[in-house]
Order: structure tokens, then sequence, then C-alpha cells
């Protein structure tokens, strides 16, 4: 098969399906995975699709999403109920002497009002806001990694902030992400975040995803992780009934509020 019947093959098995991985390309055309990835560099420099972790994406409705973030107040004023749902439930997971972590994010900001009144409590997070939310409050620990202040998501990041990490171990991380797909994992708009949330993975002993159903479905320009690091996942009744039980198939714990 000639290159130019490649690009056409691929084009056809991407925009059908709205994305595809390497290995499905792989064996659709019957050629090895390298040349999948040579193939699709040269059809994304063309600007006819993107490509992403470990596949490529078509250029349709879905691709305008990728690199877009939202505003944090556009985030604060969407699905306010079934947000405070997922707080409500996460809060629940949290015991008295607990070591949680929390990334930004609108729903760990419910999530932290709901800390209020639990004893000996530790708060490790990198949203400022978080910190100054419940930082009146004495019976909470709270640490505040510290970094270069993200003002669109309220996030310190970089450098620093990741070195900070790599002291501290914690029982629980509420992991707030804007794209969780089966294929593509855990995605985020922004790399220095995703770069964060990766380390705060790789110091929790268990990592709980805290998402509203919009979430699902959705692949963003920063890859986080995998699924695999995923141990919860809680989320609305809004999320699709298959998707929940592919989820479940992952031997992922899922709670839906």
């Amino acid at each position: 098969m000639f290159a130019e019947e490649r690009y056409v093959r691929i084009m056809e098995v991407v925009n059908q399906a709205g994305k595809a991985t390497v290995a499905e390309l792989s064996e659709a055309l019957g050629v090895s995975q390298v040349t999948v990835r040579r193939d699709l560099e040269k059809l994304e420099e063309k600007e006819l699709l993107l490509r992403t972790h470990g596949g490529a994406m078509a250029l349709h409705a879905h691709v305008s999403e990728v690199a877009h973030e939202k505003s944090f107040s556009e985030k604060e004023e969407a699905l306010v109920e079934e947000k405070e749902r997922i707080a409500e439930a996460a809060a629940k997971l949290i015991s008295d002497e607990d070591a949680v972590m929390l990334t930004p994010g609108t729903t760990n900001m419910l999530i932290a009002k709901r800390l209020i009144g639990k004893k000996g409590l530790k708060i490790v997070t990198n949203a400022a806001n978080i910190a100054v939310q419940i930082g009146n409050y004495p019976e909470l620990e709270i640490i505040l990694i510290g970094g270069k202040l993200r003002r669109k998501s309220f996030a310190l990041v970089g450098p620093l902030a990741e070195e900070t990490l790599q002291n501290i171990r914690v029982d629980k991380l509420f992991l707030g992400v804007d794209g969780f797909d089966l294929k593509e994992g855990l995605t985020t708009p922004n790399l220095a975040e995703a770069s964060m949330d990766r380390q705060m993975i790789s110091i929790a002993k268990e990592v709980i995803v805290v998402a509203d159903h919009t979430k699902f479905g959705k692949v963003f320009f920063s890859h986080v992780a995998t699924l695999g690091v995923v141990h919860t996942v809680i989320t609305d009744e809004g999320i699709n009934r298959e998707l929940a039980g592919q989820i479940r198939e992952l031997g992922i714990r899922l709670i839906i509020v």
C-alpha cells in the first residue's frame, strides 16, 4: 500500500469513528505501528487530523474543545446541583485523621467546605482559592503547595510545586479532570496542571476522580494518566449507562449520585 493510500484509509477510519488508536489503525491498514505514527505526523502537519496520546482525533466539532479551557467562573456556574451531590458523596469517603489532597476545581471547592468539622485532617492542595476558603478553621491543617499561580484556575504549578510534592504522601487524592475517556484516559487543557496531577497521583494511596457527566468521552490537549491509576469515580446520574458499565468492567469503583 502506497503512503497516499494509507493516508486516505487513515482519514476514513478516524473521521468515521471520530478518533482511533495507533493499534487500531495498524490492524486496519496491515502495517506496523511505527508506520502509522509516521503517517499521523504527516497528516497532522497537513492539518487533516489531530494527534493525541496513542492515536488521533478527527477535526470535527469536538476538536475545538481540545485546547480550550473554560474560565473558573464558567465552570463554577455549570451543573451546580450535580457538583453538590458529587461533593457530598466525596466528603463521606473522608475519615478523621486522613491526609487528603485536593486538586484545583469547582467540585473540589465544594468538597473542601464539607470537611469543616472533621477532626485531625491534613489537607494538601495546590489551589490557592481552596486554601483561602478553609484556612480560618483551626481544626484543619492546611498545606498549600507553592508555585507559579495560574489565574485561570487558581492552581499553583511548576518545578517548585512539583519538588515540594516529592516529600509528601497522602491517603486520598480527589482529582478533578476535564476529560475522561476509555481510550485516552485522563486529560486536561494545560500542560503544567497535567504534570502536577501526575505527581499527585504518584504520592496518593487512593485516587478518586470527581467529575460531572459532561467530562466523560472528552479528550483534551494534555494527557494526565491512563485509567489504570483510578480507584474510584464519583459522578452524577447524567452519565451514559453503557459507559458506566464499561468503567466498572475496568475494576474501577463507580459512585453515581
